[in-house]
């Protein structure tokens, strides 16, 4: 964005004295003595781009809409690469949001919220399946976003890297998934997937990612083909994983992609996504997915996860705590344990950051501790609580906070950073809307 200040200058003096005449002018037909002969001129205006992108990056959501809506300056100014860019590095810093999605009623309602726990909801977003009408709220105006409709009840939220959200829509036979940002209200569609047969079925496990080598987002969908031997009439299956590039116009297929058990919180960490496998053997237990090489690869446990110990595991997630892959796990029903991994594929750097016994907090459940959902960079986890409630345990204090109730129809809760990166600007030519 490029603006010169006295442009900027000469322009806001032709509205400030066209102003402060009108004010002149009524307050003589009044009667009463001007008080005002000319507005002065904000420094605000005359400050570099630079400053002013530094200025409003650090400003909270809700003021950067007010600020939008004072100008067409300003409101470019949220559009600008370098706003973009300073705002996506220091809003994960600043504040950590969610994403709720729920289904309510027999319309199958979706709703996505995004709010900062400190604040009262910041915006959220809903989705009437039945009059394919969506709507986003922010503070204390709404928008109507006809670009959000889609054409199916069935959707899920794969995940959020940037401010940008990916849902994969299970629309058979014809499955496709999308990327938006509901804070610019955009959503791009992706190129159609494979159909879906009896014979080739769609594994409920798919990921998002950003490839800081080759800066590129790609998303990738685990399939599993049937295969039935004409002689034997045995059926024999394998997944694999197709891989898009937004940007580009195809997928891509690769085979012998491992078995997931469970979609993890947190899955991306130094270039690749990672997730819990179905695999009997503890150093095939973890799976992670290199987004550059776009390769599969086995990142070893700690050293006690034997084949005896992980049988006494009844819960276990991946996440990313303090820059570093670590895994939450229940065991044997009444201890919760969180692991790091200080050096990443280093299998002698898991170290245990706390554990948690539930036979000390006697309203504590195994149903309370199922769902983590973010570590904050204090060390504090959030995590769902049986009874619907947005929970959040400080290891330091020994404590647990409950921050709000999330209602008893949530069916799925992901963290999301809030930044102005514009799926459309991503995908570039090959943006579907």
């Amino acid at each position: 964005m490029e603006i010169h200040r006295s442009e900027r200058r000469g322009k806001y003096l032709m509205i400030s004295e066209e102003r402060a005449k009108n004010c002149a002018d009524e307050q003589q037909c009044d009667g009463t003595a001007p008080l005002i002969t000319r507005l002065s001129e904000p420094i605000v205006l005359e400050l570099p781009d630079h400053v002013l992108c530094d200025i409003f990056s650090r400003l909270p959501l809700k003021s950067i809409f007010y600020c939008s809506r004072v100008c067409k300056m300003f409101l470019q100014l949220v559009k600008d690469s370098c706003f973009i860019e300073l705002h996506r590095a220091r809003s994960s810093v600043l504040t950590t949001n969610l994403i709720f999605q729920h289904s309510l009623g027999q319309l199958s309602t979706r709703r996505l919220f995004t709010f900062n726990h400190e604040e009262p909801p910041l915006s959220f977003c809903t989705c009437d399946d039945q009059n394919k009408h969506y709507c986003c709220h922010h503070g204390l105006y709404t928008w109507n976003i006809s670009v959000f409709t889609f054409h199916t009840k069935r959707h899920v939220l794969v995940g959020s890297c940037d401010g940008l959200l990916c849902l994969y829509f299970d629309s058979s036979p014809k499955p496709f998934y999308a990327i938006c940002n509901p804070i610019r209200r955009e959503q791009i569609k992706l190129p159609c997937l494979a159909i879906s047969t009896p014979f080739n079925t769609y594994a409920n496990y798919s990921g998002f990612g950003y490839c800081r080598k080759t800066k590129q987002y790609k998303v990738i969908s685990l399939m599993c083909l049937i295969s039935i031997d004409p002689l034997t009439s045995e059926e024999s299956k394998r997944l694999v994983a197709d891989v898009h590039t937004l940007g580009s116009d195809s997928w891509r297929r690769i085979e012998n992609a491992p078995w997931p058990k469970r979609k993890s919180f947190d899955p991306l960490l130094n270039g690749a996504l990672h997730w819990i496998t179905t695999s009997c053997k503890p150093c095939e237990l973890i799976s992670s997915f290199d987004l550059a090489a776009e390769t599969f690869k086995f990142v070893p446990p700690p050293a006690h996860f034997s084949l005896q110990y992980i049988d006494k595991i009844s819960s276990i997630n991946i996440g990313v705590l303090k820059n570093c892959l670590c895994i939450c796990y229940i065991y044997k029903d009444t201890v919760f344990e969180v692991w790091l991994m200080k050096e990443y594929g280093v299998k002698e750097s898991w170290t245990r950051q706390f554990r948690i016994d539930m036979k000390t907090y006697t309203e504590l459940s195994i149903e309370d501790l199922q769902q983590p959902v973010k570590f904050l960079n204090n060390g504090d986890l959030w995590f769902i609580s049986g009874s619907e409630f947005l929970v959040s345990f400080s290891p330091a204090k020994r404590t647990f906070k409950e921050l709000r109730p999330i209602g008893p129809a949530k069916s799925e809760v992901i963290a999301h950073n809030l930044s102005f990166i514009s799926p459309k600007d991503v995908a570039g030519a090959n943006a579907q809307n």
